[in-house]
């Protein structure tokens, strides 16, 4: 007597027991991934990168801080530096530690600007 379906190999089914064997163990790991991730990535966990390290906005208040003198520039920077403030108190910081890292960032923009005016091309005086 014949126990398998008309036109099924004993492979074939083999392999599909196999295969739904391997579905059930990959929807297991994705299930342990996520709650690793979800564990990993708890709130007491998670860490802001730090603002001064975020080149692209370093460069860009640099440049912005480039372009601009007197009070606007003062003006500028210390509505940015209250708007970082907040952002960095917002990702969880005290405003002690907030306010340092604020004082980081600032330093990082005039490194910025250092560099920037240390690269531009010395203009050549003649006799």
């Amino acid at each position: 007597m014949h126990l398998l379906p008309r036109g099924a190999s004993a492979a074939a089914l083999s392999f599909r027991f196999h295969l739904g064997g391997y579905a059930i163990a990959c929807s297991a790991m994705v299930d342990s991934l996520r709650q690793f991730m979800v564990w990993k990535m708890s709130p007491e966990k998670v860490r802001a990168f730090p603002i001064d390290r975020q080149l692209f906005l370093v460069r860009e208040v640099a440049a912005k801080l480039d372009n601009l003198h007197g009070e606007t520039a003062v003006s500028f920077w210390k509505a940015k530096a209250a708007e970082l403030l907040d952002l960095v108190v917002g990702s969880g910081r005290d405003r002690v530690a907030a306010g340092d890292e604020v004082r980081r960032f600032f330093l990082a923009v005039q490194r910025e600007l250092s560099a920037g005016l240390a690269t531009e091309p010395a203009p050549v005086l003649s006799a």
